[in-house]
């Protein structure tokens, strides 16, 4: 075995070495030849260690100083990276499922043939490097697209993004654009989505914002500029996108939503009702919006319940929220939120009530008060127990809902339930599976 290690390290030295040796100008020549010998070959598939030889010689001449300043050696690279491109979209063409192996290809001959214009001086020079460009961007287009198949926004980004480069450069040279007018704000687009996606938050905005600039005709190109302002604390800003995005387009839930979300982060209530009312006129049978109108009330009730528990306003809140989580439920049975939320509706005026009860004097009349004040938190408490009975047989795991199992059982006084549900507390806080769901739907 040390033997066969041993030959592989010396085949391995030795390639190098034929490398280190060969002459850079000599390198260029071979490269052109053995890209000839691939590409006029009958069946180019057989023939694919030509197209190895000469992407291996280009590389080795176009890193020697002495070609870097040739306009040849840069069209050469593009030529034969093109050629490597059309090997993986050979394969694309055949299985759409097929991983390109080479992807930077594409991008690495769009760049050669931008550096072989910048050295050009003569017509057929700047000619040739235009033609070639023009070439390495439908290959990028095709690319890209696979790319993002993949999930592969970074490299799509790349990708695409050359491609708009491109064209800035061909139209500049007297060259057909690569994109067509009519393209360009959808290619746009779909970079910038990609860009957002890869994590460069820099290059998503900078090109959201000049399709909204350019007036865009697409909703979520607002929704996504916005998201994207709010998120770089550009919140003034991000606002004014909103209120276009909602002239613009009246019926766009996606802008809406976007509102929402940030209407949330703010915990603005009042203006999210308003909000949370247009989606419930957009979209009248979307459980999620009746329970996210659930949650705004649940919140507002909290609060004033907290200051006033014999408040008709907070009796208002919590009515209005029981109803649209209720409104929720009775479109998606199995809505976990909403079910939750009408548990934990229940389960925090108990909360509330002890609070309030032990805060209570000694005095006997105070002490008569305190039971009623028990007796009605433990009532609440059994009222909210079927809720969380129901989200633990949805997701066992929860761990918010086996702490409100925990203290429900301790407090009705059924220890062995309690203890149960506290061991599966543990376990879920530990990211350990709890097993199967205690109860059944």
């Amino acid at each position: 075995m040390k033997k066969v290690v041993f030959g592989l390290l010396a085949m391995f030295f030795f390639s190098n070495l034929v490398s280190a040796q060969e002459d850079p100008e000599k390198a260029l020549n071979k490269a052109d030849k053995a890209l000839a010998a691939y590409v006029t070959s009958l069946d180019p598939a057989t023939n694919e260690g030509k197209l190895k030889e000469a992407v291996q010689m280009i590389d080795f001449a176009a890193a020697a100083e002495i070609n870097k300043g040739k306009v040849r050696t840069w069209q050469s690279k593009g030529d034969i990276y093109n050629a490597l491109a059309d090997k993986d979209l050979t394969n694309l063409f055949k299985n759409p499922d097929f991983k390109p192996e080479n992807p930077t290809a594409p991008l690495i001959a769009a760049e050669s043939f931008m550096k072989a214009l910048e050295l050009a001086q003569k017509k057929f020079e700047i000619k040739e490097a235009v033609k070639g460009m023009t070439e390495s961007s439908g290959k990028l287009n095709n690319i890209g697209n696979a790319q993002i198949k993949m999930n592969d926004y970074k490299g799509a980004f790349k990708s695409l993004e050359m491609v708009m480069k491109i064209n800035d450069v061909v139209k500049k040279n007297a060259g057909d654009p690569v994109i067509a007018e009519a393209d360009m704000a959808n290619h746009k687009y779909v970079v910038a989505y990609c860009a957002s996606a890869a994590g460069d938050k820099e290059a998503a905005l900078k090109l959201f914002k000049e399709l909204y600039e350019a007036g865009s005709k697409e909703a979520s190109v607002y929704a996504q500029y916005f998201d994207m302002l709010y998120a770089t604390g550009q919140k003034e800003e991000a606002w004014k996108v909103f209120e276009k995005g909602q002239a613009a387009f009246p019926t766009s839930t996606e802008i809406l939503f976007s509102g929402i979300n940030a209407k949330i982060a703010e915990q603005d209530y009042e203006a999210l009702k308003q909000l949370l009312g247009k989606a419930v006129a957009a979209e009248p049978n979307n459980p999620s919006i009746y329970s996210a109108l659930g949650n705004v009330y649940m919140n507002l009730f909290n609060g004033e319940y907290a200051k006033d528990k014999n408040s008709e306003l907070a009796k208002g809140y919590f009515d209005e929220s029981l109803s649209y989580f209720n409104k929720a439920i009775s479109l998606d049975a199995k809505q976990f939120d909403a079910v939750y939320s009408i548990g934990s509706l229940y389960f925090n005026k108990s909360v509330e009530l002890i609070k309030a009860a032990n805060s209570l004097p000694m005095d006997k009349e105070s002490q008569k008060k305190y039971k009623l004040m028990l007796d009605e938190s433990t009532g609440l408490m059994a009222t909210a127990l079927p809720y969380f009975q129901k989200t633990e047989a949805m997701q066992p795991n929860d761990v918010n809902t086996l702490i409100a199992l925990t203290e429900i059982y301790a407090r009705m006084n059924d220890l062995e339930k309690s203890k149960e549900f506290k061991l599966r507390l543990e376990k879920a806080k530990t990211g350990q599976d709890v097993g199967p769901a205690y109860f059944k739907n």
